[in-house]
C-alpha cells in the first residue's frame, strides 16, 4: 500500500488536536491518510481506554482516514527503544507514506517528545536495506523512507517552520476534537478551567499561525531538514 500521509500520535486525540485540519483538508482533495496511536491513553485523568478507543474510531470515520492502528506502547511509558522503533518501522514499510506527521519535539507531556524522537528515528531506519532483524518478514516489506517528516505543534508554543492554511475545514477540525467527549465535554463538568481552556488554546494557536500568512486559521509544523520549493512563488 502507498498512502499520502501517515500520522502518529502518542495518545488518541493528539493528531486531532494538532494536525486534523491538514488531514481533513488533504483527504477532501482525494489524498489518503492513516493514523497510528502509540498508546491507548489509559493514564488520562478523564475517561478510560474503552472510551478513547470508541472516540478515536468515531473521529477517524469523521475525518475519512483509511485506517487507524494502535501500537499500545503504554501511556506514560512511551520510550525510544530499538524494539519500539521496529514496531514503527513495520508500519512505515506497510503503508509507504509520502509524508509522516509526528508529535511535537518538546512539550508538556513527556510522551510527546519521546514519541517524536521514536518516529523520527524509525523513519530513518525504515529506509535501511539491511535492517531486517525483528522486522516482519511474512509481508516481505521493502525498505521505505518518506519524503518528509513534519512535527506538529501541541501544548507548548513552538515557532513553526511551516504553517498550512486550514481555514476551510477549521470547524470540521473542532467537530472532530469534540467527539472525544470524555476529554473535552464530559470532563468539563469536573475541570472546566483546564479542558475548556484547551479548546480555546487550540483555536487561538491556529489563529496566530493563520495570521502569519493572512488566513483565518492555520496549523504549524517543524521540520529537521531544509524545506524545498520548486519556485519561490509557491510560498505564501
Amino acid at each position: 500500500m502507498n498512502i499520502d500521509i501517515l500520522a502518529f500520535g502518542a495518545h488518541p486525540d493528539d493528531v486531532e488536536c494538532a494536525a486534523s485540519g491538514v488531514l481533513i483538508s488533504e483527504i477532501l482533495k482525494g489524498r489518503t491518510a492513516v493514523i497510528v496511536d502509540l498508546s491507548r491513553g489509559e493514564m488520562g485523568t478523564f475517561g478510560n481506554s474503552d472510551d478513547r478507543k470508541r472516540e478515536a474510531k468515531d473521529a477517524a470515520a469523521l475525518m475519512g482516514v483509511l485506517s487507524r492502528r494502535n501500537l499500545d506502547l503504554g501511556d506514560g511509558r512511551i520510550e525510544n527503544t530499538f524494539e519500539n522503533k521496529l514496531k514503527v518501522v513495520n508500519l512505515i514499510r506497510e503503508f509507504r507514506p509520502k509524508i509522516i506527521l509526528a508529535n511535537a519535539v518538546r512539550d508538556r507531556h513527556p510522551d510527546h517528545k519521546n514519541a517524536a524522537e521514536l518516529v523520527r528515528d524509525a523513519a530513518f531506519l525504515s529506509g535501511l536495506k539491511k535492517l531486517s532483524d525483528g522486522v516482519a518478514q511474512e509481508s516481505q516489506m521493502e525498505p521505505w523512507r518518506p519524503s518528509a517528516l513534519y512535527h506538529y505543534i501541541q501544548d507548548y508554543y513552538i515557532i513553526p517552520d511551516i504553517v498550512i492554511d486550514i481555514s476551510a475545514v477549521f470547524q470540521n477540525k473542532m467537530d472532530t476534537i469534540r467527539l472525544y467527549r470524555s476529554q473535552f465535554l464530559d470532563a468539563s463538568d469536573h475541570s472546566s478551567s483546564g479542558i475548556v481552556a484547551l479548546l480555546g488554546q487550540i483555536e487561538a494557536t491556529n489563529k496566530i499561525f493563520g495570521r502569519a500568512i493572512n488566513v483565518p486559521y492555520a496549523e504549524g509544523f517543524t521540520i529537521e531538514r531544509y524545506l524545498g520549493a520548486r519556485s519561490i512563488f509557491n510560498i505564501l
